[in-house]
């Protein structure tokens, strides 16, 4: 679970309400399931990625400054569409997801010791597209589950500026000078979510995914695959079929 997101599951605030809406709820008509259903989700959380394959080297060359950027907020679309079932559905789904980071920091660089102030900024594209089972729970209550594979693009974007006053050589000129880095990977994705519906086709829940990518950003401190765990709050609209 991501380290800004482990309260999604446990939080007594988001349970509360759920109990809330349970009440509010408990006289509303119950919609039902049936072939043809669709679902609209809109998701809100964050994202933590394994450190190493996004610590990036500040500036991008040999000196040894490192800046994290493997948790992010996160948000995106999913839309499911279920082809056959009742209680129990089975289709396909498939969603946007965007997250970013960025960071501000100040390092000392070459042999005059210059200030270089370091803007750095990531951003990832997650376009994703499998398979889904729903299953129904009681009056109100959804589970659902989903997996297929993933398309995953991502930049990484440095810029420096060396501080007014301060002498810099022509090394540390041209490390402040900042780069850029893009990349495309490929990966597989899983999910799986916990709904409640406070109103007939409107519910709102939870929902855990893991990314797994072939994905690697050579200036990294480890170089590595970018793979991590997705935790958001979704909000999701219910379609009938025909």
């Amino acid at each position: 679970m991501p380290r800004g997101n482990r309260y999604f599951l446990s939080s007594p605030i988001f349970m509360i309400t759920l109990l809330a809406l349970s009440g509010l709820s408990s006289g509303l008509p119950r919609t039902t399931h049936a072939a043809g259903d669709s679902f609209l989700q809109g998701l809100i959380g964050a994202a933590s990625f394994d450190e190493d394959s996004l610590t990036f080297r500040v500036p991008s060359s040999e000196f040894a400054d490192e800046e994290d950027l493997s948790s992010m907020p996160y948000v995106g679309f999913f839309g499911q569409h279920f082809l056959a079932g009742e209680a129990t559905q089975v289709g396909f789904e498939g969603g946007a997801l965007f997250g970013w980071r960025s960071r501000d920091s100040t390092v000392l660089l070459g042999q005059n010791q210059a200030r270089v102030k370091i803007d750095t900024s990531f951003w990832m594209l997650d376009l994703s597209a499998g398979v889904c089972l729903n299953q129904r729970l009681g009056s109100r209550w959804r589970l659902y589950l989903g997996a297929g594979p993933a398309m995953v693009f991502a930049e990484y974007e440095e810029d420096g500026e060396v501080k007014a006053g301060d002498a810099a050589d022509p090394d540390t000129a041209a490390a402040a000078a900042g780069e850029s880095f893009s990349e495309f990977g490929i990966g597989v994705y899983g999910r799986a979510g916990l709904e409640f519906e406070y109103y007939p086709t409107a519910s709102i829940g939870i929902s855990v995914r893991g990314l797994a990518t072939d994905m690697e950003f050579d200036n990294a401190v480890g170089s590595s695959e970018v793979n991590g765990v997705q935790g958001f709050i979704t909000f999701t609209r219910h379609f009938k079929g025909y």
